[in-house]
């Protein structure tokens, strides 16, 4: 059973990672392109949004079950998974921060597409620090 949740914590990184990812180089791209192709680039963002989030959510819970099931609880995980964690939670927020721009910019503030960018990079950089910590924590 614990395999199976540790599969779906990976998964749930790799969903988070890729949304991540893919939101930061369509974002970065479509600042370059002309008005009609940076549009095609846009639109794909709300649902790269929406894929990182399940993801998120799968890791979340799935973290949540691992500390219990393999450790009994957060008292005695190693110092790198709580960097891990702090990379974790930095990966959410930026995550939540995307969700509502999208948000900002359905409703008509089209500033707030400005912004998308950066939590792009902030998604991407974080993942993968985050996979560099737990690799540290758990090998």
């Amino acid at each position: 059973m614990t395999d199976l949740i540790l599969a779906a914590h990976i998964i749930g990184l790799m969903m988070g990672a890729g949304g991540g990812f893919g939101s930061m180089i369509s974002q970065r791209e479509a600042l370059k392109r002309p008005a009609d192709q940076a549009a095609v680039l846009r639109s794909i963002g709300p649902a790269l949004a929406n894929f990182s989030m399940i993801g998120l959510i799968l890791m979340w819970v799935s973290g949540v079950a691992l500390v219990f099931l393999k450790y009994g609880g957060f008292a005695d995980l190693p110092s790198m998974f709580w960097i891990k964690f702090v990379f974790i939670s930095t990966l959410t927020l930026a995550a939540i921060a995307t969700h509502v721009l999208y948000g900002q910019v359905k409703g008509g503030n089209v500033a707030a597409a400005t912004r998308l960018p950066v939590f792009g990079q902030i998604a991407g950089m974080s993942s993968l620090l985050a996979v560099i910590f737990a690799v540290l924590a758990f090998h």
